[in-house]
């Protein structure tokens, strides 16, 4: 029995497959289904988890060479709730692409993880180098 890391069985086996030139979408509670990209539904309700407590848990695990996010996201949530999401990713250098472009790139990644995160444009996808 593991003692520590992810139990998650389908999340550690997606990380696992996280790779060189591999991304993963981490996305909100409404985010829409894609049909043929794996997806890991760990949304319990609207607003729970939050996509920092997932990124929280996953960026010390991951080889992460920049993220994607979508440009609304600054423009249409409140700026100190903005800042407490960007904390997280601090390190990692943004890309800001339009969402609708933003929900192309999830159609290309390697997996998403659905989460309940109810704060609007939120998702991210983490792209390794």
């Amino acid at each position: 029995m593991l003692v520590d890391g992810i139990i998650n069985g389908q999340l550690a086996s997606l990380l696992a497959r996280f790779r060189h030139v591999n991304s993963i979408a981490v996305v909100d509670g409404p985010f829409p289904t894609y049909k043929n990209i794996e997806t890991v539904d760990l949304a319990v309700n609207l607003g729970f988890p939050k996509i920092p407590d997932i990124l929280k848990i996953l960026l010390p695990k991951l080889v992460v060479s920049n993220y994607l996010l979508a440009e609304e996201f600054y423009s249409k949530v409140d700026p100190k709730v903005v800042d407490q999401y960007l904390s997280v990713l601090k390190d990692i250098k943004q890309i800001q692409i339009p969402h609708e472009q933003f929900k192309l790139k999830v159609g290309e990644t390697l997996g998403i993880i659905h989460t309940g995160d109810d704060v609007p444009y939120s998702s991210v996808i983490l792209n390794s180098g």
